[in-house]
């Protein structure tokens, strides 16, 4: 990602396609997907992200928008409303904006702090489990987009990431030295995905909406618990979400408030098998990916690589 000015962009893209009088943009630290701004206008407070055409990435993160937007407000419209992002309209009706080189997504700013890679507290998750369960419980009916965004068990980022591993993608030097000191336990992870994929997609299992990224990255704390970024909503077994959740240290918590919502909810270890491993292997290939692919600065580039040799060495000491 880069960090060039894009100031002019994002006031024009504010005052044309949202209507906003006057708006104040004032950047912020953004995610993995996309840049991130605080905006105020006589209109309210507004919480921007940016997405860059350009970027290999985005087209991942931006695919489903006419899927998981309306999907979301609709959340919040059916009880939900201060637990999840509501977008803001454009001009056009569209629940975002875009131009040449970039795609545009307001919602209402929530206020809180992100509680990153701390525990979550007892009461926070009791509260997430209470937003999953609603989540989990939402039906979607025939003609719902979401019915359109299914899992597949597909895991075509494995294939990609294993021609690395045996050397056959050109790497700039450092991802590849880095790839190279884990080259057999990135094969072997691989491999195993490629066989838990098999057996996942051969099992009848029961689907839900799921945002399937939940961790500590994607959460406000505040004075209520809000659930962000919801790119990667899709209908998918229930350990879509649950498989970073199941070892936190408050899960008795969010479990008891999941089941208040959902009674009779029991977790799958083979679907929890399957979601580690892709998540693990997903984490590799985004860096790596960005490393090959994405026109970097500096900074973004040292993280990446950083990031990258991070994955890896968890992967080897903590394997799936």
């Amino acid at each position: 990602m880069r960090s060039d000015d894009i100031s002019a962009a994002v006031e024009r893209a504010l005052t044309e396609r949202f209507r906003l009088n006057a708006p104040a943009a004032a950047e912020t630290k953004g995610g993995w997907s996309a840049r991130a701004f605080r905006v105020e206008s006589p209109e309210g407070k507004f919480f921007l992200k940016v997405y860059d055409k350009e970027e290999h990435s985005t087209a991942q993160w931006t695919a489903n928008m006419e899927a998981y937007l309306p999907f979301v407000n609709r959340l919040a419209a059916e009880g939900l409303r201060g637990r999840v992002p509501e977008a803001v309209p454009a001009e056009d009706g569209r629940l975002w904006a875009e131009d040449g080189r970039h795609l545009y997504l307001l919602t209402g700013f929530l206020a809180g702090e992100m509680p990153g890679s701390r525990p979550l507290t007892g009461q926070e998750a009791g509260e997430l489990g209470e937003i999953v369960g609603r989540l989990h419980r939402t039906k979607a009916a025939p003609d719902d987009l979401i019915s359109g965004v299914r899992e597949d068990f597909s895991v075509p980022f494995a294939g990609k990431l294993a021609a690395m591993a045996r050397g056959e993608t050109d790497l700039p030097p450092e991802a590849e030295e880095i790839i190279g000191l884990h080259r057999g336990a990135v094969a072997e992870l691989c491999q195993r995905l490629g066989r838990l994929s098999e057996t996942m997609a051969g099992k009848a299992l029961p689907f839900v909406p799921c945002h399937t990224d939940i961790h500590g990255w994607n959460l406000l704390s505040g004075e209520r618990l809000v659930l962000l970024d919801w790119e990667g909503l899709r209908m998918a077994p229930m350990e879509a979400d649950f498989f970073a959740l199941a070892g936190m240290r408050a899960f008795p918590a969010l479990w008891e408030a999941y089941r208040w919502v959902r009674p009779g909810a029991e977790i799958r270890e083979d679907a929890l098998e399957f979601y580690r491993a892709r998540r693990r292997c997903e984490d590799i290939w985004e860096f790596a990916a960005r490393a090959v692919y994405d026109r970097l600065d500096e900074k973004t580039r040292r993280e990446t690589l950083a990031g990258l040799q991070s994955e890896c060495e968890a992967l080897e000491r903590e394997g799936i």
